[in-house]
């Protein structure tokens, strides 16, 4: 809550410091008034959905920040955008613009530091250490044992290890931890063990069963990792989902606005060239100009999806295939769209419907999911969000034909990452990198 309050503070001073350093004086005009209000409300909304506030993000101080900003520049982009449809751009100091922008941005960034700073050297002067008898095996206590020692926001210590061995620091056996404990400060007693290593856990609960101790036992959810993973309650009943929906509501309200201006301002910014690709093809080839598709869409619902044709009008539809180099069924025109991939603009129109967004997992062709789905481990995972019209694995060159499984599957890899990790500040960064890779030489 403080930490949004700083932020509300930072645009509402940067907002004045701008005006004045503009047009010398405070005295707002009744537009300027309204505009610092609508600013207020939607970093209201914005800010907060993007995750820069979230707690998991404590003592993360750069991804804060990178969410952060992505929200202020949503924020700044809405504000842009309503000044365009409304057409007040007259209205409004380009230069008072671009002032409140580097201020307030500047702003947003020095107070996170700053904050962050005097929250550690709090946290380092009254810091309070917890140590812990840690009992556990294989690789789910190594995990473990790797967060506690490299975690610089821990508090806890590892006291002591019990269990089979997995480190080459002493570790004894279990038998001894009610006896450590009672001679020992010890805080609390933490278990990591693999799921089918019931015999440790009983015996670890067994021997605690008289002591007064808090006992943590940490899930090991990596042998079945899916995609975000939440621990919660349900009926008074504990419930570990292992994978479950990649954002929140909000999140989700954030990324279908943003969606809908930028696709909205492209294609008003692109309509020429639509129309000359339209024409081109009308000319060269005939109809249709427009290629529709089924794709799957998020949930694995079919959705159709637009593309301008770039293969001969005399090609069937027979059996699917990828569209490979020299392949014989594009024709000239569609060659030159598919290398600087122009033929995917009218996905803006699919942007628009809701079918798709403009980041995300790219959909593949009913026939090419058919093909992989069960070859590929977790590859229907990749429909948890909208397909999108570029997407991580795009800018880090897996795009066009996938001819092998391996490339296949570092392609899901990436989307499945992109999931997993996705926040505004990422849409932001694969949208501006997007037009530095559109010309590959994986595109045919």
């Amino acid at each position: 809550m403080i930490r949004q309050v700083n932020a509300h503070l930072i645009i509402l001073i940067a907002f004045l410091v701008s005006y004045w350093l503009r047009f010398d004086t405070l005295e707002l005009p009744q537009g300027y008034l309204l505009a610092l209000l609508l600013s207020l409300f939607l970093a209201s909304i914005a800010l907060p959905a993007s995750g820069a506030f979230r707690a998991d993000f404590e003592w993360q101080v750069m991804r804060r920040v990178r969410r952060l900003l992505a929200g202020w520049t949503f924020v700044l982009l809405v504000l842009v955008s309503i000044t365009v449809m409304t057409k007040s751009t007259d209205y409004f100091s380009r230069i008072w613009f671009g002032l409140w922008s580097i201020i307030s941005t500047c702003g947003l960034i020095a107070v996170s530091f700053l904050s962050h700073y005097f929250r550690i050297r709090n946290r380092n002067r009254n810091k309070q250490t917890s140590s812990i008898a840690l009992v556990g095996s294989g690789e789910a206590a190594i995990r473990l044992e790797k967060h506690v020692l490299n975690d610089p926001a821990s508090d806890m210590t590892i006291a002591q290890r019990f269990g089979q061995a997995w480190t080459s620091e002493s570790t004894w056996p279990i038998s001894k931890l009610a006896s450590y404990i009672e001679s020992n400060d010890v805080n609390a007693v933490w278990i990591a063990v693999p799921w089918e290593d019931k015999s440790t856990l009983s015996e670890t609960l067994h021997v605690l069963r008289e002591l007064v101790v808090d006992v943590n036992v940490i899930p090991d959810l990596d042998q079945y990792r899916l995609l975000n993973q939440t621990v919660s309650e349900w009926a008074g009943l504990p419930v570990i989902s292992l994978a479950g929906t990649p954002m929140t509501d909000a999140e989700a309200r954030l990324k279908v606005i943003m969606d809908w201006l930028l696709a909205l301002a492209l294609l008003l910014l692109l309509s020429p060239l639509l129309l000359i690709i339209a024409l081109v093809i009308l000319v060269s080839d005939g109809r249709p100009v427009l290629f529709h598709q089924k794709r799957h869409g998020v949930g694995g619902n079919s959705v159709d999806i637009l593309k301008f044709r770039t293969m001969r009008n005399s090609v069937g539809s027979g059996k699917f295939r990828q569209a490979e180099k020299d392949d014989e069924r594009v024709n000239a025109v569609g060659r030159f769209l598919r290398k600087t991939s122009l033929d995917e603009l009218p996905q803006l129109l699919n942007v628009l419907r809701g079918d798709m967004s403009l980041v995300g997992p790219r959909p593949h062709p009913l026939e090419l999911n058919q093909e992989y789905m069960s070859r590929i481990p977790k590859y229907m995972m990749r429909h948890k969000m909208k397909p999108g019209i570029t997407g991580w694995a795009q800018i880090n060159g897996y795009r066009g034909q996938t001819e092998t499984e391996e490339k296949m599957a570092q392609r899901i890899e990436h989307d499945l990452w992109y999931i997993q990790n996705w926040s505004l500040w990422l849409d932001l960064k694969i949208l501006l990198m997007t037009p530095l890779v559109m010309i590959h030489r994986n595109a045919y």
